[in-house]
């Protein structure tokens, strides 16, 4: 029987279908892609006046790929997916080795739905993915859609094969030794590290979250995440963390969180989302106990790989020195409003260009286009 595809406008047509989503996600190994998170998502931060657009893509009455997108509203029709700005890892699902046959279905499906898409978007996805090449090579018209990049970034992981007594003894031995007596000295103060679980701690942990993460940011320009991720790790915590598909790492000390790391796990696969810590404890090193005791727990669960998210940070490279990029990038059909929305495009395109021809330059030369950036 020939794939089927159907287009749900509907919150309450998705949620019908989050039992079989679920699964889909834990056979792709994407964490990010799980319905509790993106339903929660688009509770809370969607743009006002979004319009749900999610194809689902059905083989006899067996859902077999999702594309979860809604359309931004503006002047321009953009078609992003669910989480887009908020998680990075996003992707549509596809049972594993149908991916070419449902991407295109699904391109087909999109480019004559109303309203007709200026740009289809895939924002921090696997820079491997295949679905973005898929929807050019797919999508119907004379001539094919043009494909951009804005931006691509590293994205530490770490396999976990190797097992974690092994993975341990490749660290430095500073390292070793920083969070030995890290956990030394916060065990001495009354301190501990764990993983919530019971829905009183997990309230306490979400809202703990937010004050720890919005203050530490509230005096260097704000945080990148929107005020409403709290609302968001309250709802989707609600049902993922009994289905240990949300885990929240917590240190405390004598009752009151010092941090909270929200971790994201599907098929095998643990995310890192983000964390809140209290930087007046610097010294006990909350942030990196916390990851620690996450990590061991992914290698005791037998799982295949730990995800840090986007952005090469110091801190994530102690861990490890695997990566697995991630891109924003999207195709614009060649439609009325092509040339304009390629006009609007440029700006963002050419700071990647730029970006990326002076990661090529000596390192003296980028530390003087440096220095000139900061004296304008």
């Amino acid at each position: 029987m020939p794939l089927r595809a159907e287009v749900i406008e509907r919150l309450e047509q998705l949620v019908q279908l989050e039992q079989p989503w679920r699964e889909l996600a834990h056979i792709c190994s994407c964490p990010a892609a799980l319905p509790g998170w993106q339903l929660a998502w688009w509770r809370h931060v969607a743009p006002e006046g979004s319009l749900l657009r999610a194809v689902a893509v059905f083989e006899n009455e067996g859902l077999v790929g999702l594309a979860p997108f809604f359309v931004n509203p503006g002047r321009r029709v953009d078609y992003r997916l669910l989480g887009a700005g908020t998680t990075h890892r996003i992707s549509p699902l596809a049972v594993p080795g149908r991916e070419r046959e449902i991407a295109a279905l699904v391109a087909r499906t999109l480019a004559g739905y109303s309203p007709r898409p200026d740009l289809v978007a895939f924002e921090g996805i696997d820079v491997g993915s295949p679905w973005p090449q898929i929807f050019v090579e797919s999508w119907p018209g004379r001539f094919r859609p043009w494909r951009y990049i804005a931006s691509v970034k590293p994205a530490p992981v770490l396999e976990l094969a190797a097992g974690f007594e092994k993975w341990l003894a490749a660290r430095s031995g500073r390292f070793r030794r920083q969070i030995a007596q890290a956990r030394r000295r916060l065990e001495a103060e009354g301190g501990s590290v764990g993983l919530v679980i019971d829905p009183a701690a997990v309230e306490r942990a979400t809202h703990a979250f937010g004050e720890l993460h919005f203050g530490r940011w509230r005096g260097r320009g704000g945080s990148s995440l929107g005020n409403s991720v709290t609302a968001v790790l309250e709802d989707a915590a609600t049902h993922l963390v009994e289905r240990d598909e949300m885990r929240l790492w917590v240190v405390e000390l004598r009752g009151r969180p010092l941090c909270v790391s929200v971790f994201l796990a599907a098929g095998g696969e643990t995310l890192s989302f983000n964390s809140g810590f209290d930087e007046s404890r610097g010294d006990l090193k909350p942030g990196l106990l916390a990851l620690f005791a996450a990590i061991e727990d992914t290698f005791a669960r037998g799982e295949h790989r730990f995800d840090f998210g986007g952005g090469a940070t110091s801190y994530k490279l102690r861990f490890t020195s695997e990566d697995a990029p991630i891109c924003w990038t999207g195709i614009v059909p060649r439609a009325r409003r092509y040339p304009l929305t390629r006009v609007r495009l440029a700006p963002n395109r050419t700071r990647w260009l730029i970006t990326r021809v002076g990661r090529r330059l000596p390192s003296a030369w980028r530390r003087q286009i440096k220095r000139i950036a900061r004296r304008r």
